[in-house]
């Protein structure tokens, strides 16, 4: 059969089993059988969990070549046997961008990255410069193509591996949560470029998402995955979801207007941060603002605006102009002057990248060692009934003896949280604590800190893409606009939007 046929699928896995490790038990995939058709935009949704990014790495090539055992199966792109397929070749039918953009990077600077795609699919190097300057330009990430890669936030490492994905030219593209990072403009501008790419080019585009919203005008379909890769259901698109949102329940995952606003009223509180005139990076500049004690307060903003760099700067990583205030229970002192391990033992973190604050070989571990460090009161066994309730109540029960790192980003980020939460700090900083995290997952993270903050005073600080999340859970929310902090909720009965923000 010509591969040219359309009634050949993109991507194929057919009665897939699949594992991590030689002697498991646990298979990630089982049985898995999938179709995606040419020239289609395909959403694949599931739980956090279920082995999408597995299935995508799979069928990608990716595994079991780099790692895991394929006990049964066939993987095939357009008609080809993956296991045929030298990856210079695979890449000309399929690119994968990475769940985690840093997993994806071989070189220091986005220009460097971008010849490394075009020298591995054999271009011209007379031609290297047009083609990478054209892509670094659509995506806007001209000015950053010089700029070493670890400097640059979350968004903009996303847009990095878009536009590498991008260049390579494949005839399909296959993207794990590809906005995760990325502010809610910035993803509506990319899906409407991706939707001209499959009517005009024929690309055919298959997406790991759990943010709906964002697709259901674009998708020709929308896949239910469940447990072990098996397919609940498909055929859904934006006619006929009503008729399926049975199953969207069932696995507990989002759709537009699940998450409800939340009905705040105001109660004065007092401060535990106050920024007054805060200058940090040429990213913010005489910005104020005031978190409330025991509150959550919500902090949005396009990508690369500086939430996370004012995060760093909190925990006094940076630098800045102006004051920057804490309360850890003496009262609000200059967060300049307050000691490192002072600052640490009042004020946790969860990164962006989870991945990056993991010091333990086992989930487990990460759980009972943050109790042993932040809580020396308990003993063993306290610690150890602690953790084990903990990771069961997280759902990561099963994973007590995974490598953090081989968890799915939605679960690393859970156990993220749950260590964070075992330190026992006043303030907690969650740097895009749900992304990666189907409905129910992200609901049940912000009702354990939901319920911290009501009986504990716990004071949260949530940098955010996730609007309808923030206006769910939120008493207070935060916007970075022209680099000011601008009060967008949470303001006194009587007064207007912006007039509780402090600039």
């Amino acid at each position: 059969m010509s591969e040219t046929s359309i009634h050949v699928p993109a991507i194929e896995l057919e009665h897939v089993t699949f594992r991590y490790f030689e002697h498991g038990k646990h298979n990630v995939l089982e049985d898995a059988c999938l179709k995606i058709p040419q020239g289609k935009i395909t959403v694949i949704a599931g739980n956090s969990g279920c082995g999408k990014s597995t299935m995508a790495a799979v069928a990608s090539g990716l595994y079991p070549e780099n790692g895991g055992v394929l006990s049964s199966g066939t993987i095939r792109l357009f008609g080809h046997p993956v296991n045929e397929l030298n990856p210079a070749a695979r890449s000309r039918y399929l690119s994968m961008m990475f769940q985690n953009p840093d997993l994806q990077f071989c070189m220091d600077t986005l220009r460097k990255e971008l010849r490394f795609c075009l020298e591995n699919i054999s271009v011209p190097r007379e031609e290297m410069d047009s083609k990478l300057e054209y892509w670094a330009e659509k995506m806007e990430m001209t000015p950053f193509l010089d700029r070493k890669l670890y400097t640059l936030s979350g968004g903009e490492k996303q847009k990095a591996a878009l536009a590498c994905l991008f260049l390579l030219g494949s005839r399909a593209i296959l993207m794990d949560e590809p906005f995760a990072n990325i502010d809610e403009k910035w993803a509506k501008e990319i899906i409407q470029w991706i939707v001209r790419q499959n009517r005009e080019q024929g690309l055919t585009v298959a997406a790991i998402d759990h943010r709906l919203d964002y697709w259901l005008t674009a998708a020709d379909e929308v896949i239910v995955m469940g447990k072990g890769g098996v397919i609940l259901d498909r055929g859904i698109n934006r006619e006929n979801f009503e008729d399926h949102r049975a199953v969207f329940d069932q696995e507990g995952l989002y759709y537009p207007g699940r998450y409800q606003p939340a009905v705040n009223i105001w109660e004065e509180r007092e401060p535990a941060l106050v920024l007054d005139q805060v200058s940090v990076e040429g990213l913010l500049e005489q910005a104020s603002a005031v978190i409330p004690k025991g509150q959550i307060t919500a902090l949005l903003g396009p990508s690369g605006c500086g939430k996370t760099t004012l995060f760093h700067t909190l925990l006094g990583k940076k630098s800045y102009g102006g004051s920057m205030k804490a309360d850890f229970g003496q009262g609000l002192r200059e967060i300049s002057g307050i000691r490192p391990k002072e600052r640490f033992l009042h004020m946790g973190i969860v990164f962006q990248n989870p991945s990056n604050q993991f010091i333990s070989q086992n989930v487990y571990q990460e759980v009972e060692e943050s109790y042993r460090r932040w809580q020396p009161g308990l003993n063993e066994g306290e610690r150890k009934e602690l953790a084990e309730e903990q990771l069961k109540a997280y759902g990561l029960g099963r994973y007590r003896k995974y490598s953090p790192y081989m968890l799915s980003q939605g679960q690393q980020r859970r156990l993220a949280v749950l260590a964070a939460l075992a330190g026992n700090q006043e303030i907690l900083l969650l740097d895009e604590p749900t992304y990666g995290q189907d409905y129910r997952s992200a609901m049940a993270i912000m009702e354990e800190l939901k319920e911290k903050v009501e009986k504990e005073g716990l004071t949260v600080l949530m940098a955010t893409h996730d609007r309808p999340l923030a206006q769910a859970v939120s008493h207070v929310i935060y916007e970075i606009q022209e680099k000011k902090l601008v009060r967008i909720s949470g303001q006194q009965p009587g007064k207007g939007e912006n007039d509780g923000a402090e600039n």
